[in-house]
């Protein structure tokens, strides 16, 4: 029986279940998603006053430097009076999450089969939906995914565009390639201040690499360079920026900040290590890789960087994602960029361990040539992973959500709710409480206070004076 689930089918099938594990309840919740009351009616009202342009030119004088993430929060669907387009906006998002995934490991592992890479990101994507902090503000919260989740799908595209670049000969489409990686650049630095510090950690440490250890002047690297010091000045130069980061007294302290951030990343890393079945891939991962290499004659140069510099970096992109949050502004950073944390954890990690792993096998040490699990201990710890599958109670969550109808009954309401708003004569309409909150794609409801700018802003998109919540006994 053991020697049958060995053969080819049968992991192909645990592959792709893995995967169907993790983005199915995520796609079926999106039929369900609608604007949020917290922010997502606030960028569509200020463009019904002002104008689309001098909306954002608000924004970005007023309150943040995300240049790109307010352009992508003002063009939200509720511009052309569609709330049903977030429906779409989170399936695609699940879409692209997956796809920049499945589409960087097809460029590392340009001889794996379609179906091992599958198992890889499905692996990953499974290990990132147990344990992420918010799957809301990951997948269902507009304000939130374009700041952290589009750019960490640009970021992953980025790479693997990069990496398509240097195959390519010199002449335009590699010019063009390059244009379009630049785009790249100033798209997700645009986006955050979490995402600016991991792409120039990227941009700088890709530069420096050629520069320094290979030690070659490499003018697509320096492109992308001065791409990023110019998005960077754009970003760091707006009056909002400027006034945001003054706004709390216990921010700019950097010794303190540091301190914070090491203790918090530690924090975080042990309960994802040790609270996870991380490890479990981890042992799947060591024994399945070097038998891959087997099928490549020539040596994998994104895996022959040396392992102090991927150790580094890897250290680096955690800490600088956790850093901002205690030095900008004071405070510990949101679920929305732990979510971000947690995703780059992951995959420097399985970086960090394939780099490792060839260095061993390419050097011949510790026999890593040979290593092999037997059938009964890959069954006992792909039984390992369906417990902690189940026992989930992120996975638990989205599940409930979506076949106990806690999100179809919350879909309903809200319908019934919009319908009732734009039927109701007057200025100020009071909305009765949702009875459905699905923790998954629910964030807030609407404020029970007339002059708060929630009420405002969803009474402006519907043309009222204010839209507020009644009043519970």
């Amino acid at each position: 029986m053991l020697k049958k689930l060995q053969q080819p089918l049968f992991q192909d099938l645990f592959n792709v279940g893995l995967l169907a594990v993790a983005i199915v309840p995520l796609l079926a919740l999106s039929f369900y998603n609608h604007p949020s009351p917290v922010d997502d009616y606030c960028y569509i009202d200020t463009v019904f006053k002002y104008g689309y342009f001098e909306a954002m030119n608000f924004y970005y004088t007023g309150w943040t430097g995300r240049y790109f993430g307010i352009l992508l929060n003002h063009s939200n669907p509720l511009v052309v009076k569609w709330a049903g387009g977030f429906k779409l906006l989170s399936f695609l998002l699940v879409l692209g999450l997956t796809g920049s995934l499945y589409a960087l490991c097809k460029e590392l592992f340009t001889k794996w089969s379609r179906w091992a890479i599958l198992g890889v990101t499905g692996g990953i994507m499974l290990l990132f939906i147990l344990k992420i902090m918010s799957i809301v503000e990951a997948f269902y919260w507009m304000a939130a995914f374009v700041t952290y989740t589009v750019p960490n799908i640009l970021t992953l595209y980025w790479l693997t565009v990069m990496i398509r670049m240097y195959q390519q000969p010199n002449g335009m489409r590699q010019k063009l390639t390059a244009l379009f990686a630049g785009f790249l650049v100033f798209a997700v630095i645009g986006c955050s201040e979490t995402n600016l510090t991991i792409m120039v950690l990227l941009v700088a440490g890709w530069f420096g690499y050629q520069l320094v250890i290979r030690r070659t002047w490499d003018n697509l690297a320096f492109f992308m360079v001065i791409v990023a010091v110019f998005s960077c000045y754009i970003f760091f130069t707006s009056p909002g920026n400027v006034l945001r980061m003054n706004g709390n007294p216990e921010g700019r302290n950097f010794t303190l900040s540091t301190l914070q951030s090491l203790k918090k990343l530690a924090q975080l890393s042990i309960d994802w290590i040790f609270r996870t079945p991380l490890l479990v891939f981890s042992i799947l991962w060591i024994a399945v890789l070097p038998r891959l290499f087997d099928k490549y004659t020539t040596a994998i140069p994104y895996f022959r960087v040396p392992i102090w510099i991927v150790i580094l970096t890897y250290f680096g992109i955690l800490f600088v994602q956790i850093f901002p949050s205690y030095y900008g502004i004071g405070i510990e950073p949101a679920p929305r960029v732990i979510n971000s944390v947690y995703f780059y954890f992951l995959l420097g990690w399985f970086y960090t361990l394939s780099v490792v792993l060839y260095w061993l096998y390419n050097n011949q040490i510790l026999g890593a040539q040979h290593w092999y699990l037997p059938p009964s201990i890959k069954a006992v710890l792909a039984l390992l992973i369906l417990v902690s599958t189940l026992f989930s109670s992120n996975l638990r969550m989205v599940y409930g959500d979506w076949l106990r109808g806690r999100a179809a009954a919350y879909d309903q309401e809200l319908k019934a709710r919009y319908a009732y708003i734009e039927s109701t004569p007057g200025d100020t309409v009071y909305v009765s409480p949702l009875q459905s909150k699905p923790q998954s794609i629910y964030l807030d409801d609407a404020n029970p206070d007339p002059k708060h700018w929630w009420s405002k802003c969803m009474g402006g998109y519907f043309g009222k004076k204010a839209v507020v919540l009644k009043a519970t006994p």
